[in-house]
């Protein structure tokens, strides 16, 4: 049975106890890491979690994050658990999450009832090297469009008209943009460092941005950013939190914005 905690402070307790061990991993085994995305603006802005935020994020180089993925497999403590599509077949995502076994956190878009392990957990995303910004933008602009509709309710006209103009006006278009994505999934290992300047997340998580390597690399050890904590971040963090949340990151959203993840979160006692 799950106590389930509606303050998400036994979530915010225990992702800092994955992050602290993706960390202890990842100094230890020379694997190089990095605050994202929530949990960057978190360190920068709050100097720990977002008050609302109910998830976690570090990202790693290629490289990295498949040398974590063999190591984390053997290291983790018992009382967590790699998920990624290998060891968990009906796991859907791209990225890898490390789980806190006796623990619950369905998200919006589940049900909890799906037959994959459903606990607290931090995102672990890999960077990948692009060769121009264009390819870039084409990738965000496709994401845009197809997510669009999602900003309207189901069955209003506005989302029937963005679904329409997504996939019909524009379906030339997002054919030539997922054929380019597939490519890069396909041949990602052949842009490397030394021929290109553009570094975010694979092409297969959905969302990239205009970062350039100089942006993430090298990272940097922060003292005491994140809940008390020493964590690495990227080389130059105001430039990847602009690119993510605006040039306005630094002031608190409204709160009707203000949303949490998570529709249940249960820590098993």
């Amino acid at each position: 049975m799950f106590n389930e905690d509606k303050t998400i402070a036994a979530a915010q307790k225990v992702m800092l106890e994955i992050l602290q061990e993706i960390h202890k991993i990842c100094v230890e085994n020379n694997i190089t890491y990095w605050l994202e995305a929530g949990t960057l603006l978190g360190a920068v802005r709050h100097k720990g979690f977002i008050p609302w935020d109910d998830d976690s994020d570090v990202s790693m180089p290629r490289a990295d994050y498949e040398k974590f993925l063999k190591i984390a497999q053997k290291k983790l403590p018992e009382d967590m658990f790699l998920q990624t599509s290998d060891t968990d077949k009906e796991y859907p995502l791209p990225w890898a999450k490390i789980r806190k076994n006796g623990t619950l956190l369905v998200e919006t878009g589940e049900t909890g009832e799906e037959k994959y392990h459903h606990g607290i957990f931090v995102d672990i995303f890999s960077y990948d090297y692009y060769e121009s910004e264009a390819v870039i933008k084409k990738l965000q602009w496709a994401r845009t469009t197809k997510d669009e509709k999602n900003k309207y309710p189901k069955g209003s006209l506005k989302r029937l008209f963005a679904g329409l103009y997504a996939n019909v006006v524009c379906c030339v278009s997002m054919r030539a943009i997922e054929k380019k994505r597939k490519y890069l999934i396909e041949h990602r290992n052949e842009y490397t460092a030394d021929k290109c300047h553009f570094f975010s997340y694979s092409a297969d998580v959905g969302y990239v941005y205009p970062n350039t390597v100089d942006d993430i690399l090298p990272v940097k050890l922060a003292e005491n950013i994140f809940e008390g904590k020493s964590f690495y971040i990227p080389n130059r963090p105001d430039r990847l939190l602009e690119a993510t949340y605006g040039h306005n990151y630094m002031q608190l959203p409204p709160v009707e914005q203000r949303k949490t993840h998570a529709k249940k979160i249960g820590v098993n006692f």
